[in-house]
């Protein structure tokens, strides 16, 4: 018998243990695919904000379309650095990239938004546009070099 316990405490404790630990076993099972798609989502959502923009239809009133996703990976990003300790992995660093470069995308395209329209926005936004899907397929570089994709 275990000093100062009993077995069915040890048990529930070490079910608990066990329980915690498959929670965690399974973020990183599904990480490789929900950082694939925090990173298409994104790139696809610059992509339709330029598009809007060069078009004429971007109102200030439809920015929070091309926010929300960058608060969604903002939380994954929260959530998966905590589970990661000290070693992230570079994959978890290129989403961080990626993310940082849609939000100076979202700051270019709301300045651009309201002092151009047609090839002249398009032409504006091309660059940090560029700079979003090189940072994506960074991201998706990361997770084929770590075997998640």
């Amino acid at each position: 018998m275990i000093v100062g316990g009993s077995r069915r405490r040890v048990k529930v404790v070490l079910t608990l243990v066990v329980n915690l630990s498959l929670l965690g076993a399974c973020f990183w099972r599904s990480y490789g695919k929900a950082t694939a798609t925090h990173a298409d989502l994104l790139v696809a959502m610059a992509r339709k904000g330029a598009d809007l923009v060069a078009s004429g239809r971007l109102t200030a009133e439809s920015l929070p379309e091309l926010t929300y996703p960058l608060e969604r990976a903002d939380a994954f990003l929260r959530a998966a650095a905590a589970r990661s300790t000290d070693h992230p992995p570079p994959s978890l660093r290129a989403l961080e990239d990626l993310r940082a470069r849609y939000q100076e995308f979202l700051d270019a395209l709301d300045r651009v938004r309201r002092e151009k329209s047609g090839e002249a926005a398009r032409a504006a936004l091309a660059e940090p546009l560029a700079t979003v899907e090189r940072a994506g397929e960074g991201v998706r570089a990361a997770l084929h070099a770590e075997g998640r994709l």
